[in-house]
């Protein structure tokens, strides 16, 4: 194939670090004199300034570019490079053995979040692949995908009636002298000229001057070019700068909806596949820079991540900006779309503006419903408050179009967060409506089809459920019999009226049908799990915002001197991204909205702050770098009493139900089982004596359910020392059990 792209391979003159990595400047903002490091000659620098700088080229890769591919974050690589010859610790090159990349060309198509995704390879192992891979691309030459000057914003020679002033600056210079000098007459010259109200008596021309200035207009200032050069408009005119070609290939791969393969590229170009690597890498690099630099489309991208905030709905976005929703010709995409797909500091998907990814918002989501959940993980819509909206009356539809995008079940006003079995799904139904059901009053709640027998057989063994008729249903806690159904009808006229009824009414309905005095039912109306205000009945609620305490958090375990957090390290934690931490960590650490707490470590200060809507810690790559952590391993949080912090990896699984949830609860390797009950009782602060059936209902109410399972299955070997057998009913047993 013709190399049609005009670059020369003879080009002996010294290259600096931009031309092998063109995305440099739009990662990095230079504070400090003279021209910065990235502009050097490679060939100026000596071993140790290398290293140092191609530490930070992968270090950069990892926070910034991890939606990028290996062939975008380094075009000067050769495909052809032997990655079995790369000077790799002996990790790294089993970990490029294992996924089966023996040469760069392979690799080229992989991200970073591939990387940070493949089985038992640690944030350390991939820092050297990259290390070595950015060493190694500094060595090839690479094409030239501009075809004008890097200057984007400069402005031609204006002439001398271009640059006289034009009429509607004249106007507003004589409308802003004209009140002005009111002002100054009347002895008001500190007075601001807009805003603030007009001194009583002020003329009507002074008045009309001033309307002027307020209502003049966009387009009575700008020409219609000038009009024309909205964000969409800029992002043409930067594309105009590249090379047509080069300009046509990013559209077909990085913007496009279905990208086309290089190889496909590559004939329509009649160059290599290898070249329109090279060409996409350089030129998306490029592209970045143009909005990380300053002027207009920086300006606008900043403004993007800040009205996203965390979650924010695309539509609601196009409205603040609505030139984010004009298409950019030159590659038939909306501004919106190449802003997102240079702009790695949020995403953009299925209608949802998230910062920084996905990923890291659906876990905010995730601990925020945690936070705020009952002891049947049931959250009401009306408490969550992560989304970002311009339309407060849109709020709740918007959360709950969230909340689902996220995989949540939402039901009314309600979001159940524990529906993986039956018995918790039921458990919700009931606690969200209050008063006792049949089974197929609660399967019909139910999203996905189940059977009442089938769900009848699972309430049947679960110590949660009370039975209050033939096929009725309610929670134990609710504490209903037969015979005494004043609160169970109480429940049942609160839940008729929509959660609320008048006490008069209720009195006159109940002493009407049974022998009930009117002063026992208002007794019952105002006493536990009611409460009566102004002549109204509803269920009394705790306060969910309130603070959950460390004892009764889910994940937080005490320990001698300490609470440990329990986290799944995810791709977000290895590209150095903070994490969302309970509140109950600003409890332990007395911290307060607005406030930043630093906890020493040798390995440097670790930061937890709460200057959001939920408290936060800060990174924790370093210590992930420590350990070559890999994405998926369990690890704790460890905030110590006298302030200080570690990091450590929990023990791996071994498939034995005590000996995982020791592990599970940050708990030591015990094997006598009475140290393990203590132990796992010293983890939720409960009393040195607790039964066993009481340590499992401290993790199950805080919603440990996977501890809650392993001990369930081990209780009688934890009570008496007896390892139990599976028991399975008979058909005509369960039968029998239906019509008790």
């Amino acid at each position: 194939m013709t190399e049609d792209f005009s670059f020369d391979f003879d080009d002996v003159r010294p290259r600096t670090w931009l031309d092998a990595f063109p995305w440099l400047k739009g990662t990095l903002e230079w504070r400090g004199e003279g021209r910065p490091w990235w502009q050097e000659p490679i060939d100026d620098a000596d071993t140790v300034r290398r290293r140092l700088i191609i530490a930070q080229i992968s270090e950069l890769a990892m926070e910034r570019l991890t939606q990028w591919t290996v062939g975008q974050i380094f075009p000067g690589i050769s495909p052809d490079l032997d990655l079995r010859l790369l000077q790799l610790p002996g990790r790294a090159a089993n970990a490029l053995n294992r996924q089966e990349f023996t040469q760069a060309g392979a690799l080229a198509g992989t991200t970073v979040d591939d990387m940070m995704s493949w089985r038992q390879v640690g944030v350390g192992t991939i820092d050297a692949i990259l290390q070595a891979l950015a060493d190694a691309s500094t060595s090839a030459p690479t094409p030239t995908v501009t075809s004008f000057s890097d200057a984007f914003e400069t402005m031609a020679p204006r002439s001398f009636d271009e640059l006289r002033m034009p009429g509607w600056l004249l106007a507003l210079n004589d409308d802003l002298s004209t009140v002005a000098t009111w002002f100054a007459t009347v002895g008001f010259p500190g007075h601001a000229l807009l805003g603030a109200p007009l001194p009583p008596g002020t003329p009507d021309e002074i008045v009309k001057a001033r309307q002027r200035i307020e209502s003049l207009t966009v387009d009575q200032i700008l020409s219609e070019d000038e009009l024309e050069l909205d964000i969409a408009g800029r992002f043409d005119d930067a594309l105009h700068m590249l090379d047509p070609r080069a300009a046509q290939i990013l559209g077909a791969r990085l913007f496009a909806d279905t990208p086309m393969t290089l190889d496909q590229l590559g004939q329509k170009n009649d160059v290599t596949r290898e070249r329109i690597r090279q060409i996409e890498g350089k030129t998306t690099g490029t592209m970045l820079g143009f909005i990380s630099e300053g002027g207009a489309l920086a300006e606008v991208a900043e403004a993007a991540r800040s009205l996203i905030g965390t979650i924010r709905p695309l539509d609601e976005l196009l409205e603040l900006i609505p030139a984010l929703g004009r298409n950019v010709e030159m590659v038939g995409q909306p501004a919106w779309r190449v802003l997102d797909r240079l702009d790695d500091a949020y995403e953009i998907e299925d209608g949802w503006c998230v910062v920084p990814t996905m990923t890291a918002a659906a876990t905010v989501t995730q601990t925020l419903l945690q936070e705020r959940a009952d002891k049947y993980g049931v959250v009401r819509i009306d408490e969550f408050d992560l989304i970002e909206s311009s339309h407060p009356d849109k709020q709740t539809e918007l959360t709950a179009a969230w909340i689902t995008h996220c995989g949540y079940i939402v039901d009314g006003n309600f979001v159940l967060t524990r529906t993986s079995s039956v018995n918790d799904y039921a458990a919700a139904v009931l606690s969200i409506d209050g008063s006792p059901l049949s089974t197929q009053e609660i399967v019909d709640r139910f999203v996905f089809d189940r059977s009442p027998r089938s769900l009848s057989n699972a309430l049947n063994g679960d110590d949660r459920f009370e039975r209050v008729d033939r096929d009725r249903w309610a929670l134990k806690e609710w504490g209903l019999d037969a015979y005494a159904g004043i609160r169970s009808v109480i429940r049942e006229q609160v839940a008729r009226g929509g959660g609320r009824v008048k006490l008069t009414d209720l009195v006159e309905f109940i002493t009407s049908r049974y022998s009930v005095s009117g002063s026992s039912v208002v007794a019952y109306a105002g006493a536990a799990p009611f409460a009566t205000k102004d002549g109204i009945v509803q269920l009394a609620t705790q306060d969910q915002g309130a603070r959950k305490a460390p004892e009764r958090t889910r994940r937080l375990f005490r320990r001698p001197g300490a609470w440990a957090y329990r986290v799944r390290i995810s791709a977000d934690h290895l590209r150095g991204s903070g994490s969302v931490a309970p509140h109950a960590i600003a409890t332990v650490l007395d911290l307060h909205s607005g406030e930043t707490r630093q906890l020493d470590n040798p390995l440097g200060p670790q930061s937890v702050a709460w200057t959001g809507l939920q408290p936060s810690f800060g990174t924790i790559r370093r210590f992930l770098m420590a350990e070559d952590v890999a994405a998926g391993a369990e690890a704790f949080l460890v905030v110590h009493d006298d302030a200080t912090f570690s990091f450590e990896l929990a023990r791996e699984l071994i498939d034995n139900p005590l000996a995982d949830a020791l592990s599970l609860a940050g708990a030591p390797a015990v094997i006598d089982r009475e140290d393990a009950r203590l132990a796992l009782a010293r983890a939720l602060r409960l009393p040195d004596d607790s039964p066993v059936t009481s340590i499992i209902g401290g993790y199950r109410e805080r919603g440990d359910d996977d501890i809650a399972e392993l001990l369930t299955s081990v209780r009688e070997y934890l009570e008496i020392g007896h390892v139990p057998t599976n028991v399975q009913h008979r058909a005509d047993v369960d039968e029998i059990l239906d019509l008790l």
